[in-house]
C-alpha cells in the first residue's frame, strides 16, 4: 500500500500541529493529548504526519531549488517567484514565500523533535519498532536540517527540541553544527530502516537514507576545511563515504534505471524501479489533507498562441487536460535547451515540441495525426514559418500549422526571452498531470520525485572525477546515456576521459535531471551557482552578487526574537 493512504489516517493530527505563524511559537502536540501521542499508535501517527508535511512546503522547496540558476527562467506571470529568479534583495527579504517556506520548515523540524523525544519514552511493546520509529523520525530530521542549512546557511536557527508556547530566543551556530547534528541522525537511523524492497512506498527506508547521506556528504565537502572538521569529516572522506553509498544504492537494493526514460514521469507509472523517495498524492483528494500538487502549471506557457506574432492558434485551448493548466510562471533558458544534443532523447522526454489539434471540449484528448504546433528546438527561418500557415489552404478542415524556433522566443545573443517567448515556450513534460478532473484544475495528483537513481549515478560520477579517476567517471555517464541514444547516432553521445571536467559534468546534471527542483543547491554545493547563473541566466545579469548562493531570513522572523544581538539577519541581507 503506498504511503499517500496512511498520511490521511493522520492529516487532523498534522493540522494541528502548528497554528502560530513563527518558528519559535509552534506546538507540535497541539490538540493532541500527552498520553495518546506516548503511546505506540500515537507514535506512529506522529511520524507518519510528517510525511503529510512534505506537501506543505512542496512547491516552495521547488522555488527556492530552482529559480536564479542557470536552468529556469521566470515566465511572464511569475510574480513572487521573480524576486526569487532574479535576487531582488528587499522582496526576498519580505516575500511571503519565503515566510511561508522558514515557517513550513520548521514546522516539520519540530514535529521531528518532538518524536525524536517521544519515541524514546513512549510504551512501545516491539523494542524493534521503537528502532524503526527512532530511525525514521532521525532520517527525516536530517533530511530537513539539510534543506535548511542549504537555503539559509549560517543564518539558519538551530534546535533539537520540541518547542511548546511562545519562545523568542534565537540560536545561530554555524552550519557546522548543523551538519554535525546530520551525520549523527543519519548515523542512528542506520540501525532500524527497513529495506527499500519490505517497505511501503514512499516511506523513508535504507535506501532513501544512504541517499540522504550522500547528499549530505557531497554539500558538506563543499564547505571551507574548518567547517568540514568541525563536523567531524575530511573533504577526502566525505568524496570516499559518498562514493561507497553511491555503489551500495547501484547494486545493493531493487533499483534500476528505466529502459525508456519518459515512463520515468509517467502519471500512469507512479511507482517504478528508479524513484528512491517521492512525495505522495491521491487522484482521491481524500487522501491528500488537502495538500494537493499544483507543480504540474507552473511550467506551461501558451500554446493557444504563437510566438512568432502572438496570432491565436484556434485549433487549440488555453487550457488542456493532456497539454496542461497554463500559467506561464517559469519556462526553460536558452542555454539549457541548447545544452541538449539533438541526437539526445532526454531532450524531447523533458520539453514539449509537438502539439496536435484538440477538436470540442479541452478534456478531450488530441487528435495526434493533426500536428498544429511546432515549437523547434533550432531556429526557424520565415519561410518555414510562411509554409506552415499555407497547410490551411490544403487541409482538409483548414488547420494551419504554426512552426516555431528558438529565435522567436529568445534572443539568440542574450539568451533574453523575446515579448512573446516569455509566454510562449515549451512545456516542462515532468511535472504535467493529466489526472486532473478537468483542464483548468489547478489540483494535480501527481506524485514528486524528490530522488532517483539518475542522479546516484551522476553523484558518482562527479566523485569519481574529484578522485582523479576521469576513465570511471566517462564509465558511468556511458552507462546512464545508454537509453538516451538515437540509434544511428550513437557517436553523438559518446563520452571520453578528456571530456571529464566539473562544467561537463554539470551540465549532464542539467541534461539528466532538468527542472526536477534542486539545480539551486547543486550548483551551490559545488560552489559554481554565481558563476553559471551570472553566465548562462540574462535574467540576473548585474543583480546576482556572491552573497545570494544563500538566502536570506524573513523578516518577520528577524523582527520576533528578543536576543537581536545574538540572532540576526545575513550581515549582507542587512542593509
Amino acid at each position: 500500500m503506498k504511503l499517500k493512504y496512511w498520511t490521511f489516517i493522520i492529516a487532523l493530527y498534522a493540522g494541528s500541529l502548528c497554528s502560530c505563524s513563527d518558528f519559535l511559537s509552534e506546538d507540535p502536540k497541539g490538540n493532541i493529548t500527552t498520553n495518546y501521542s506516548e503511546t505506540e499508535e500515537g507514535c506512529e501517527r506522529l511520524v507518519l504526519s510528517l510525511y503529510n508535511t512534505h506537501r506543505d512546503f512542496l512547491e516552495r522547496l521547488y522555488l527556492f531549488g530552482s529559480m536564479g540558476a542557470d536552468e529556469q527562467l521566470v515566465a511572464v506571470n511569475g510574480n513572487d517567484w521573480r524576486y526569487f529568479g532574479e535576487y531582488f534583495d528587499t522582496q526576498m527579504i519580505n516575500n511571503g514565500w519565503n515566510r511561508d517556506f522558514w515557517k513550513q520548515l520548521y514546522n516539520s523540524l519540530n514535529v521531528a523533535n518532538l518524536a525524536t523525544e517521544i519515541i524514546e519514552t513512549a510504551e512501545i511493546k516491539d523494542e524493534g519498532r521503537r528502532a524503526e520509529l527512532r530511525a525514521e523520525a532521525h532520517a527525516l530530521r536530517a533530511f530537513y536540517f539539510w534543506i535548511i542549512t542549504e537555503t539559509y546557511g549560517d543564518g539558519a536557527h538551530f534546535t533539537t527540541e520540541s518547542t511548546a508556547g511562545v519562545k523568542t530566543i534565537g540560536y545561530q551556530p554555524g552550519v557546522a553544527t548543523f551538519y554535525k547534528q546530520m551525520l549523527e541522525d543519519l548515523n542512528i537511523a542506520a540501525t532500524g530502516l527497513k529495506l527499500p524492497q519490505n517497505s511501503q512506498w514512499g516511506r523513508m527506508n535504507e535506501g532513501i537514507r544512504k541517499f540522504i547521506l550522500m547528499k549530505v556528504l557531497m554539500s558538506l565537502a563543499g564547505y571551507p576545511d574548518d567547517v568540514i572538521s568541525a563536523a567531524g569529516y575530511t573533504k577526502e572522506r566525505c568524496y570516499t563515504d559518498a562514493l561507497a553509498l553511491t555503489k551500495s544504492l547501484r547494486s545493493d537494493y531493487n533499483y534500476r534505471l528505466l529502459d525508456d526514460y519518459t515512463q520515468i514521469f509517467d502519471v500512469d507509472n507512479q511507482i517504478n524501479d528508479e524513484i528512491i523517495w517521492s512525495v505522495q498524492y491521491s487522484t482521491d483528494k481524500t487522501y491528500n489533507g488537502g495538500g494537493e500538487n499544483g507543480l504540474h502549471r507552473y511550467g506551461v506557457g501558451w500554446y493557444n498562441k504563437s510566438a512568432v506574432d502572438n496570432k491565436a492558434i484556434t485549433t487549440l485551448w488555453s487550457h488542456s487536460l493532456y497539454y496542461g493548466r497554463e500559467y506561464r510562471w517559469t519556462m526553460p533558458s536558452l542555454f539549457m535547451i541548447q545544452n541538449f544534443n539533438e541526437y539526445d532523447k532526454r531532450l524531447y522526454g523533458s520539453l514539449q515540441e509537438y502539439w496536435c489539434w484538440i477538436p470540442t471540449d479541452w478534456n478531450q484528448k488530441p487528435v495526434y495525426s493533426d500536428t498544429v504546433l511546432i515549437r523547434h528546438f533550432r531556429t526557424v527561418t520565415d519561410e518555414e514559418v510562411a509554409a506552415g500557415r499555407q497547410r490551411a489552404e490544403t487541409h482538409p478542415l483548414g488547420h494551419e500549422l504554426f512552426v516555431e524556433g528558438l529565435n522567436h522566443m529568445y534572443n539568440l545573443q542574450t539568451g533574453e526571452p523575446t515579448m512573446n517567448g516569455r509566454s510562449c515556450y515549451h512545456t516542462n513534460l515532468k511535472l504535467l498531470d493529466s489526472s486532473r478532473e478537468f483542464a483548468k484544475d489547478e489540483k494535480g495528483h501527481k506524485d514528486f520525485i524528490w530522488f532517483r537513481l539518475g542522479e546516484v549515478y551522476l553523484s558518482q560520477a562527479e566523485l569519481y572525477m574529484y578522485m582523479g579517476q576521469k576513465e570511471e567517471a566517462a564509465k558511468v555517464i556511458t552507462e546512464l546515456r545508454k537509453r538516451a541514444l538515437t540509434e544511428g547516432h550513437e557517436e553523438a553521445l559518446k563520452v571520453t576521459p578528456d571530456m571529464i571536467t566539473l562544467d561537463f559534468i554539470l551540465d549532464e546534471y542539467m541534461r539528466e535531471l532538468c527542472m526536477e527542483g534542486f539545480r539551486w543547491y547543486t550548483l551551490k554545493r559545488t560552489g559554481k551557482l554565481l558563476e553559471r547563473a551570472l553566465k548562462y541566466n540574462p535574467d540576473v545579469k548585474d543583480k546576482m552578487k556572491a552573497y545570494h548562493v544563500t538566502r536570506p531570513i524573513p523578516q518577520n522572523e528577524v523582527d520576533v526574537v528578543t536576543n537581536k544581538d545574538e540572532f540576526h539577519q545575513l550581515p549582507e541581507y542587512d542593509k
